[in-house]
Parts: C-alpha cells; sequence; structure tokens
C-alpha cells in the first residue's frame, strides 16, 4: 500500500459563519445559605475581589444562552446563573439563584425558594417571574428547532419539564400547558412529564441560565454588549470584541460578592497553540489549554496541570449526501469496526479508548454491552457482505489538524484499500457545512467533532446525540432537504409547522432511529434507578448498532494554571470552572 492515497487539503475562507458548535427524588427538603456548598466553595476570604487572570479562550460571536452557540464556554461560568450550580465533579447540584427547593413526594413538582436578597447588576431584584420568563423565551419556537445546529434552541430535552418540547415543538402556543409557574416573587415551581433524577443537576446547564427580562423585551442584540448589559453573576462584561477579548469585572451588586475572589477576569481570544503556550511561559496569560505531549516533555508544567477525565466524546458523523453505500448500515459498522481506539488514545496522555458514544469511563451504569469491538477482519466481511468490492474514497472533515486524524486514516486505508482524504475547513465554516449534504456521490464523507457534559446516563442518551439528532441525520439526502423546505416555510402556522415536521421526521428517518427515540423517552420515566438504568443502555446499544454516529475517543481536558492561582476546579462541562471561585496572589 502506497502512502500517496492519505491525502490531507485545507481550505482557509474569509468571514466565517456561526459559531460552532447537559438527587434524590421524593419529599427531600434542600436548604441552601450561608452552610450551603456553594459557600464552602467560595474563592474569596470574604473581604471581596482583588487582581485579574487572563485566560486564553476561543472566538465568542454571542452571549445569548438561550441559543446553540459559544455563550455556553463562558456565560455560565461568571456572567450569569441559573436556579442551581454543579459541583466540582458534575454530580450534584448546589443552590445558586435558588437558595432552597422541595420535591414532591412523587418526584414530579420541584418548587424553589428564589435567593433573598439577590439582585440584578443593576438593582433590581431576581425573582421568580424573571426566571418564568426566561424560561419561556428559552422554549419560544424561532423555526430553528433543537437540535446542534448553530441558532437552535439550547433547551436539553432531557429535563423533561411538563409541555417543554410541545411548545418548542409549535405544538401549542398555551404557555399554561408548560410546567412552569411562579406564584410570587419568591416561588417558582417546575412541574416534570415524568420523575427525573438528574433534573436539578440539569438545571446548572447553560441554557437555563436567567437574563434579565426588561433588557431583553424589545427582542434586538443590543443588550449582549457591555454598556447594556444586566446580570446576575458574579461579572459583569466591561470589553468584548468577539474575535480578540472579553473582559469581565466583578460584579459588586452580586449576592455573593465579598467571597468573589478575582476583580477582573480577562479572556484572551483567538491565540493558536503556539502563541498560547508562549503567552504563558512568559507570564501574559494565567491559565490556557494544554497539549498532553508538551506537559509530558516539559517537567517544569506538570505541577502546573488541572485536568479532568472523561471531558469530552469525540466522534465522527456520517453526512448526508456522499456515496449511497453510507446509507447500509454494515458499511457504517464496518468503518466503526476497523477502528483501533486503543491507538487513537494512545496519542494522548488525556484520552481513552472511545469505545461507545456514551463516555463510559465517568457515567455511572456504563456497561462493556454497549461498547464498540475493533476488528479488522469482521469489518472486511461486512464491507463484502454489502457488496462492495471496492470500498469507495472516504473523506473526513474537521476544523484543525489533530494527530489522530492521520492515525484513524492510516487504519481506514490499511483495512479497506482505499483512499482516505482529511479535509481541514475554516471553523466557520466547518460548522455551517455539517448540516449540508456533501455534493461528491463518489466519495463517503463523514465529519468529526466533540461533545461534552455532564456525567449522567440520562445526559448522554437524552441531550447528547439526542433522539431528534440521531433521526435527522439517519434521514435520507432528499428527505433531509424536504424537512428543511418544511422548516423554511414561512406560509405554514407555527403549529402547522410542528406537525409537519414531526410527521416528516418520524416517517422518514431509519426505523432503528425512531426505535432509538422510543426507547429513550420510555427509559426517562422508568422510577427505578437500575431497571431505568437498564433502558438506557438498550436505547444507547440501538444507537452505537445503527452506527450513524461513531465514537473515536473519551477525551479528557488538560489545563495549566499559573501558580499564583488557585480555586480553578476543571468540571465536566463546557465552562471549564466557575470564576468566582478563583483567587490571584499578585504579591
Amino acid at each position: 500500500m502506497t502512502d500517496n492515497r492519505f491525502m490531507i487539503t485545507r481550505r482557509l475562507f474569509l468571514g466565517g459563519g456561526a459559531a460552532g458548535a447537559a438527587v434524590a427524588l421524593g419529599g427531600c427538603n434542600f436548604q441552601g445559605g450561608s452552610d450551603s456548598a456553594a459557600d464552602d466553595a467560595a474563592g474569596g476570604d470574604g473581604s471581596g475581589p482583588t487582581g485579574t487572570v487572563r485566560m486564553s479562550m476561543g472566538s465568542i460571536e454571542s452571549l445569548d444562552p438561550h441559543y446553540v452557540n459559544n455563550a455556553m464556554l463562558v456565560v455560565p461560568a461568571g456572567l450569569l446563573e441559573g436556579l442551581t450550580f454543579s459541583n466540582d465533579e458534575g454530580t450534584e447540584a448546589i443552590p445558586a439563584a435558588a437558595e432552597s427547593w422541595e420535591v414532591s413526594d412523587d418526584g414530579l413538582t420541584y418548587t424553589f425558594a428564589m435567593r433573598q436578597g439577590a439582585t440584578w447588576s443593576n438593582g433590581d431584584p431576581v425573582t421568580a417571574p424573571d426566571a418564568e420568563w426566561c424560561f419561556q423565551r428559552l422554549l419560544t419556537p424561532t423555526g430553528a428547532g433543537s437540535n446542534y445546529a448553530a441558532g437552535a434552541s439550547s433547551y436539553l430535552n432531557g429535563l423533561n419539564i411538563k409541555g417543554a418540547s410541545e411548545f418548542l415543538g409549535a405544538e401549542t402556543d398555551d404557555w399554561s400547558t408548560v410546567g412552569i409557574t411562579a406564584p410570587d416573587d419568591s416561588t417558582l415551581q417546575i412541574e416534570l412529564a415524568s420523575p427525573n433524577s438528574d433534573f436539578l443537576l440539569l438545571l446548572s446547564h447553560y441554557s437555563m441560565v436567567l437574563v434579565h427580562p426588561p433588557s431583553l423585551e424589545d427582542g434586538g442584540q443590543e443588550w449582549m454588549q457591555p454598556e447594556n448589559w444586566v446580570g446576575n453573576g458574579a461579572y459583569v462584561p466591561e470589553f468584548w470584541e468577539p474575535t480578540t477579548s472579553l473582559q469581565m469585572v466583578a460584579n459588586d451588586a452580586y449576592w455573593d460578592y465579598e467571597n468573589v475572589g478575582v476583580q477582573t477576569i480577562e479572556l484572551v481570544i483567538g491565540m493558536d497553540e503556539t502563541a498560547r503556550a508562549a503567552s504563558f511561559d512568559a507570564g501574559e496569560i494565567d491559565i490556557t489549554g494544554a497539549s498532553a505531549t508538551t506537559v509530558a516533555e516539559r517537567e517544569d508544567l506538570q505541577e502546573l496541570v488541572a485536568q479532568v477525565d472523561g471531558y469530552s466524546v469525540r466522534y465522527l458523523q456520517r453526512m448526508w449526501g456522499g456515496h449511497e453505500a453510507s446509507s447500509d448500515v454494515r458499511v457504517r459498522q464496518a468503518l466503526s469496526m476497523a477502528i483501533d481506539r486503543e491507538a487513537i488514545a494512545a496519542i494522548k496522555s488525556t484520552d481513552e479508548a472511545g469505545t461507545s458514544l456514551v463516555p463510559g469511563n465517568v457515567v455511572p451504569g456504563w456497561d462493556e454491552s454497549i461498547a464498540r469491538e475493533y476488528d479488522v477482519d469482521g469489518a472486511r466481511a461486512l464491507m463484502a457482505d454489502a457488496g462492495l468490492d471496492q470500498v469507495p474514497s472516504l473523506r473526513i472533515q474537521y476544523n484543525f489538524e489533530d494527530p489522530w486524524l492521520s492515525v484513524l486514516a492510516d487504519q481506514w486505508q490499511e483495512a479497506f484499500d482505499t483512499d482516505v482524504t482529511i479535509d481541514i475547513l475554516e471553523s466557520g465554516v466547518h460548522s455551517d457545512t455539517r448540516w449540508q449534504p456533501y455534493e461528491d456521490d463518489s466519495v463517503i464523507s463523514l465529519y468529526g467533532g466533540t461533545f461534552s457534559g455532564l456525567p449522567t446516563m440520562t445526559n448522554w442518551v437524552n441531550n447528547i446525540f439526542p433522539p431528534s439528532y440521531v433521526m435527522q441525520f439517519s434521514m435520507s439526502t432528499a428527505d433531509w432537504l424536504e424537512y428543511q423546505e418544511i422548516q423554511a416555510e414561512e406560509g405554514l402556522s407555527d403549529l402547522d409547522r410542528a406537525v409537519a415536521l414531526d410527521e416528516k421526521l418520524r416517517s422518514s428517518a431509519d426505523p432503528k432511529a425512531v426505535e432509538f427515540a422510543d426507547q429513550a423517552a420510555e427509559a426517562m420515566g422508568i422510577l427505578d434507578d437500575a431497571e431505568r438504568t437498564a433502558a438506557y443502555l438498550a436505547a444507547a446499544q440501538t444507537r452505537e448498532d445503527i452506527s450513524y454516529t461513531i465514537p473515536i475517543s473519551w477525551s479528557g481536558r488538560m489545563m495549566l494554571v499559573a501558580e499564583n492561582v488557585s480555586g480553578f476546579h476543571l468540571r465536566p462541562s463546557p465552562e471549564y470552572a466557575y470564576y468566582k471561585y478563583l483567587t490571584v496572589d499578585e504579591a
């Protein structure tokens, strides 16, 4: 086999595009306040914030948490708060905008007491009606739906709030059918469609943070500008240029201001790996992403590492269009079986072989029964069963050069004796084209990506690679284009569009993808923990078997933190850490 068939192309486009892109039940009562876990973790010493911390960050093109965008990286970290935080391990909810809550005996109704004395940065009180207004905005249909496309609603269907998915899908415009009410300024009630043991933890997701209703009521975007910002988080933006810098200062109206440790947070945007490393060495930035290879080679960095395992799942997604063979489940399964995930994981010390779309190294209840096996002979046999004497050329689309790509390309090239092209696109173009059919019908095309989220089975089955996503990507190219036409049809009412989209999705999706959707929905409503886990595993097995999405690795997150910075608790969620807990010694 010659190496000249392994090709890498790089295409850089000017202008860019949309930003690329989850407690016990039954009569329990969680009391917050000064003795809560949130206060125990507070970064400051009670004297108020001091000093500056600088972090590297990717582009931040929006600060609106109600839509899929890179707001997820920074907004919940310090600019806005929801009803709950999560703890450092991402396993337990702790009080935030709500200081306590009670859960009904049947596990369906959560009654939140809003934090007394909490205000927005302009002095307005943070009230339960504010929270209800925010959630209604989050769930108001936009036509973009609820999926992973930039601009779609960021609501997590796995929260399982009564009537929420139906309202978002425009099946009704009657807000009273949604289980969210504010009986008074201090009390918010949320009713679930069925009990959800992960509900309080999932409330810490960025989509569920609160925004200031009067600032947004005109429907414009100016509220995100620093001079107009009104927030309830530990910080407020002072300067924001999406491709260069986001600077935040401590919010002196914040309810826990005296325990905020750092006065100024500056996010330095747009540096590549070489520039980040040089800036960290020079003391120009204090926190940055780290290459496992660089850390392994430099002893002086090894004491400065913060790491969290199972932070994300790296995956490949079968794209619409391309060679018709990708519609055959045997071909997709063969591609998955021919991946030596152990070899790919060995490239980075933070990675493990990603044998499933549920990261089994961190999610309780995971079982090896859903793990994908490495079997090159079996993969070749599947290709032969599919009638492929010659496997079509393969294409992998990604948004930056990464060593795992060439390792995978070599594996597929050796297994199937075919051309493998790695196509590196500018990030905005990569994000946009993921949802478009690939035009060259001689090539099987896949794109690569990563998703991260809280380590629960509900989150990784119902919210990450969720039913709607799986069904959409299982549609034929023609059906997907028809589906998009329905979304764009201006003559349809919201209700008619929702009905038409649902009918099109369920009638055109792979029946096994529909089966996965039904299994996931059924599992969410099971009360017994063991039975619910078993049901989720069955759903996950179905999703793995159809192989529209192929797991590659379970990737840890490694960052470097300067010696004079404390309180950086790296978490298994997109926002990395809560800024309020940081402290800096500038002596």
